[in-house]
């Protein structure tokens, strides 16, 4: 219609935002044939990977999840007989599964056993009344070092999927040289930060207590220490 009305190519481009060579090329297919629709219309872009071949994926995935793109591409091409490149695999896992390269979550280096006491020890404890658990301290140390080893090593994992046991990196407090800072707090008071120059053995945790701390603690005449830091869940009565 603005070409019926005299109007310039370049007039007619610049309010609908597009190149002077697409006006020209809409406009002359409207007079050849009538129309401006694309034949590309209505094309189907064919998957190259089908629901079958996901669903190995995302098993091949959770097999090792410590595995590169170009490792899994390796497997899922040996298995099938495929040529899959590593492109599509990529985009794949991240677009179509959700799948993102993290880093492992870092957790405390436990053995079964200990995580068995933990849960043990929760599951006792999962009943307490809110005065029950105002008489209870929590303590921790904490090594911080003055070298931090970082690590490259990312894996594969859906949104929530973090601490599964093949997406973790267990990690131990040692290394590089550091300090050792200790702490504590209840619901009523809390204590000051304890520099611990030695090993905390029992001994030591007993000392740090008893003359660091207890004067802190004469708020509360029935409490009870919950150390946090040990693999088998811990209580001093004071």
């Amino acid at each position: 219609m603005a070409r019926r009305l005299g109007t310039n190519i370049t007039e007619i481009s610049r309010p609908v935002g597009c190149s002077r060579y697409a006006v020209v090329s809409i406009h002359a297919k409207w007079i050849n044939d009538g129309d401006t629709s694309s034949r590309r219309q209505g094309v189907v872009r064919l998957r190259v990977i089908k629901e079958k071949g996901r669903r190995r994926l995302s098993r091949l995935v959770k097999q090792n999840r410590r595995q590169t793109v170009a490792q899994l591409t390796a497997q899922y091409n040996a298995g099938l007989g495929a040529s899959v490149s590593e492109h599509t695999v990529q985009r794949i896992l991240l677009v179509d599964m959700g799948l993102c390269s993290r880093r492992p979550t870092c957790v405390p280096l436990l053995a079964k056993r200990h995580r068995q006491l933990r849960l043990q020890w929760a599951l006792e404890h999962r009943d307490w009344t809110m005065d029950e658990w105002k008489r209870v301290a929590w303590s921790d140390e904490s090594l911080f070092l003055i070298h931090h080893v970082d690590s490259d090593v990312k894996v594969s994992r859906l949104p929530g999927e973090q601490l599964l046991p093949s997406c973790t990196a267990g990690h131990t407090q040692a290394g590089g040289g550091g300090i050792m800072l200790w702490g504590t707090f209840s619901w009523a008071a809390l204590c000051s930060v304890v520099v611990v120059e030695q090993t905390l053995k029992a001994a030591n945790y007993l000392n740090i207590i008893g003359i660091r701390c207890t004067f802190t603690w004469r708020l509360s005449s029935q409490l009870e220490m919950e150390s946090s830091s040990r693999t088998t869940p811990h209580i001093t009565r004071l």
